[in-house]
């Protein structure tokens, strides 16, 4: 999610960056941190203004992916700790039985030394 976040926030940068220094004529001087880099035309221009919007796009799919990924592993979680609480009421509802019928047992056996010894 952060690398699709970065390449979103760089494509944009990208972008408002080339309008805001959106040049007449039909050669453009491109410039980075106040150096001159290359010169282009307007196709080359039109082919990186494409490519920043693939960027874009492949930013914005990883971000919408991630979020999905995410849901679905929080969905996962809820159901796992929705079972496991149900395993553990069953858990106590059976130990619950259990100790009835051992205090069931303990009684009729306390009732038979009762009745066998005179």
């Amino acid at each position: 999610m952060i690398v699709g976040l970065v390449l979103i926030v760089l494509s944009v940068a990208a972008a408002v960056t080339a309008v805001a220094f959106n040049g007449s004529g039909a050669g453009h001087e491109i410039t980075a941190f106040g150096q001159h880099v290359a010169n282009a035309n307007d196709m080359q221009i039109f082919l990186g203004g494409i490519v920043i919007a693939l960027v874009f796009c492949l930013g914005v799919w990883m971000v919408a992916v991630a979020g999905r990924r995410r849901r679905a592993a929080r969905a996962d979680y809820r159901t796992a700790r929705r079972e496991a609480n149900d395993a553990a009421r069953e858990r106590d509802r059976l130990a619950e039985q259990l100790n009835a019928q051992e205090q069931q047992t303990a009684e009729l056996g306390r009732h038979r030394d009762h009745e066998v010894t005179p």
